[in-house]
């Protein structure tokens, strides 16, 4: 049994080659049905400008406006030979088709030279008209002209609009995918380039920290694999018929937030003082953000500055402004030239973190500050809205 809604009678797209046949069955029979009312009232002319200016009508998608131009000589000559004002109906569908595919100079100047045209050949097939006659006359031609091409005009509008919506969604999707994967790579990989590095450094002298600097490097790969599986779950997610996100699953986990802060702070690498107010309460998307935020911050520590030690503070914001969190990552400067740095040919160059940081404070009406310290080391601001409404 259905649910209840009809089976459509359409259930694929119709391609060019469907509508031009559409077109072709439709002119014909306009042909027909217009010629034989026109020969009945005014002779076999009118049936043969009838089939001349709708039979073109079959090739208007192909060729619209040299389409339009040819049918509005025939209409033109249709009139001023048999005085059958009904003849220029046929402008109408064909101003909706140069609207709707052509750009809109081209258009305008075709609804125009066609109004001029049939005013013009009118004026001339029905000179004794009266002023209220010749009224009427030229508002219902211009409603059978200009509407359609106001209609065509909008499809047009509508259809560019779509195409650049289609194209700024995967612009955001391509951005989205590339910002996850460089969250949940760069940071793992940096923390085991830099630690697999300094555990070649120090093996032959110190032993022990060499064991404890790959068992970290361990570590790492385990986190590195579980997120990844953690963010190919959700690409792989089915998609809201309603809107371009996935939907998670019941069970899924969405990913680590606030409450991943101390496990974050203690293998990433440097030596990490954590500071979290315990009666901060993030609302729903903010944690993750926060804690990639902190995780891309960590990352640079380890990358540029060998590791040093570091302080992230997270705590509202001055409840006297707005109701806001703030995050703070400040690391000192690079350890003494004695302990186990990186060698400078075996250091990882820049990235996008920092874009990458923005692009996710932005998302959530956020800002982030960030540049190096007077004595050394660098400091990361970020201030985030909680509140309804949240932006800046």
């Amino acid at each position: 049994m259905d649910d209840g809604e009809s089976r459509p009678w359409v259930v694929k797209r119709l391609r060019e080659g469907h509508w031009r046949a559409v077109d072709t069955v439709a002119a014909v029979l306009f042909a027909v049905g217009f010629g034989a009312g026109g020969t009945v009232e005014h002779g076999w002319a009118a049936g043969a400008a009838a089939a001349a200016v709708w039979l073109p009508v079959a090739v208007r998608r192909r060729w619209p406006v040299p389409v339009l131009y040819s049918v509005l000589g025939g209409v033109v000559c249709a009139l001023l030979l048999t005085g059958w004002e009904d003849v220029w109906v046929v402008l109408g569908v064909l101003l909706y088709t140069v609207a709707a595919r052509e750009p809109r100079r081209v258009a305008s100047i075709a609804l125009a030279a066609s109004l001029a045209s049939v005013a013009a050949a009118g004026a001339v097939v029905s000179p004794s008209t009266t002023a209220a006659g010749t009224v009427s006359d030229a508002v219902f031609a211009s409603l059978v002209m200009v509407l359609p091409w106001l209609v065509g005009t909008a499809t047009r509008e509508q259809r560019r609009y779509a195409e650049l919506a289609a194209r700024q969604a995967v612009a955001d999707e391509r951005l989205r995918i590339a910002r996850d994967l460089h969250d949940v790579v760069a940071h793992h990989l940096a923390v085991i380039t830099v630690r697999a590095e300094v555990a070649r450094a120090v093996s032959a002298t110190n032993p022990h920290e060499a064991g404890e600097t790959l068992a970290l490097v361990g570590s790492a790969g385990r986190a590195a694999l579980t997120e990844m599986r953690r963010m190919v779950g959700v690409l792989r997610s089915p998609f809201d018929e309603d809107g371009p996100e996935p939907v998670p699953d019941p069970g899924h986990d969405p990913g680590p937030g606030a409450a991943g802060l101390p496990e974050l702070a203690a293998g990433a690498g440097p030596r990490v003082e954590l500071d979290m107010d315990p009666d901060v309460e993030l609302p729903p998307g903010l944690g993750p953000a926060v804690y990639r935020i902190v995780q891309e911050a960590l990352t640079n520590v380890v990358k540029h500055a060998d590791s040093a030690d570091c302080r992230v503070t997270l705590r509202r914001a001055d409840p006297g402004a707005v109701d806001a969190v703030e995050v703070e990552i400040v690391n000192g400067p690079p350890p003494s030239p004695g302990g186990p740095a990186v060698p400078p040919e075996h250091r990882i160059g820049g990235g996008h973190g920092l874009a990458g940081m923005r692009e996710r404070a932005a998302a959530h009406g956020g800002v982030v500050s960030a540049g190096p310290l007077a004595g050394g080391g660098f400091r990361v601001h970020v201030l985030l809205p909680c509140g309804r409404g949240r932006s800046w």
